[in-house]
């Protein structure tokens, strides 16, 4: 009796180990590749669980179907206008064909590995059509990127579907430089073509400059004039203003002008330490003389 149960409570551990060795989970980023004995009799690309035959008959493959990304190795080439440049792009890329990929390829890296070889070849043939303005320029309608991009990434992902069941999402330029034997020639070209627009754009500045000093000089010779003129008349009418007070007080009282004239000049040449001669009959002199009784008379 105890024999028995040892047996079954055997048996019963034999068919869990089973039943567990037939099922098997799919996770949401996953493909799964059944195979058995080595071919293909399966492929899962939804997420769940799922039954196959024990592992020694069946084996499960699981394959990322998430889009992946890498960048490429950096590549010398030349353009149409002879121009070398160095290029480093980057590559997106998921599983198209699952049973494919895994017919082909290895693992990931291998993948990579054969998209940037395939890459690179592409873009020595599409960028030599292709000058350094529609690469690097300041004119956005002249640079040819985007157009340059999508040609390589059409040429490349009919390939990459026949060959590697692989899906070309995207292909970009991820960093351009000049090699370095001519890198110091390409900045001195770059730095004379700012230097001419500076130069340029400090000509317009000095021209605009001078009109505009010419246009203040002439509206202040203008507004002077006025000034000048506005003054002239303003003393013209005060001269006149003056002789006619002069006239209308010296009418009133001739002598007394005639005196408070002659202290005024007196007192503008009798300075400090100073001796004036005057002839008897000098008009100045009759009133600095005293005369008896001219009071009197007066």
């Amino acid at each position: 009796m105890r024999q028995g149960k040892i047996i079954f409570f055997i048996l019963f551990i034999l068919l869990v180990f089973l039943i567990l060795s037939c099922l098997f989970t799919v996770k949401e980023n996953e493909l799964a590749i059944v195979t058995q004995f080595g071919k293909s009799v399966r492929i899962i690309n939804q997420a769940g669980l799922y039954l196959k035959l024990p592992g020694f008959i069946q084996k499960i493959n699981r394959l990322d179907k998430r889009i992946d990304i890498f960048k490429t190795q950096p590549i010398q080439l030349l353009l149409g206008d002879k121009n070398p440049l160095v290029l480093t792009c980057y590559v997106c890329w998921r599983i198209y064909d699952p049973l494919l990929f895994f017919q082909s390829t290895i693992n990931r890296d291998i993948c990579q590995q054969k998209l940037s070889d395939m890459i690179n070849s592409q873009l020595g043939s599409t960028f030599g059509d292709y000058t350094i303005d529609n690469i690097i320029s300041t004119n956005a309608q002249q640079v040819k990127l985007h157009e340059i991009e999508t040609k390589i990434m059409d040429s490349s992902n009919n390939k990459t579907k026949e060959k590697y069941g692989i899906e070309i999402l995207s292909v970009g330029v991820r960093r351009i430089n000049y090699p370095s034997i001519v890198e110091n020639s390409v900045y001195e070209r770059m730095r004379a073509e700012r230097e001419k627009e500076a130069k340029k754009y400090r000509a317009e500045g000095e021209e605009a400059a001078a009109k505009i000093r010419a246009q203040t000089d002439k509206e202040s010779e203008l507004i002077q004039a006025e000034a000048y003129k506005k003054a002239e008349i303003i003393c013209g009418e005060g001269d006149q203003k003056s002789i006619e007070i002069y006239a209308e007080a010296y009418g009133k009282d001739p002598e007394l002008f005639e005196f408070l004239k002659s202290l005024e000049t007196l007192k503008n040449i009798l300075k400090e330490k100073t001796t004036l001669i005057l002839s008897t009959d000098s008009k100045l002199l009759k009133y600095l003389e005293y005369r008896p009784g001219q009071l009197e008379k007066k």
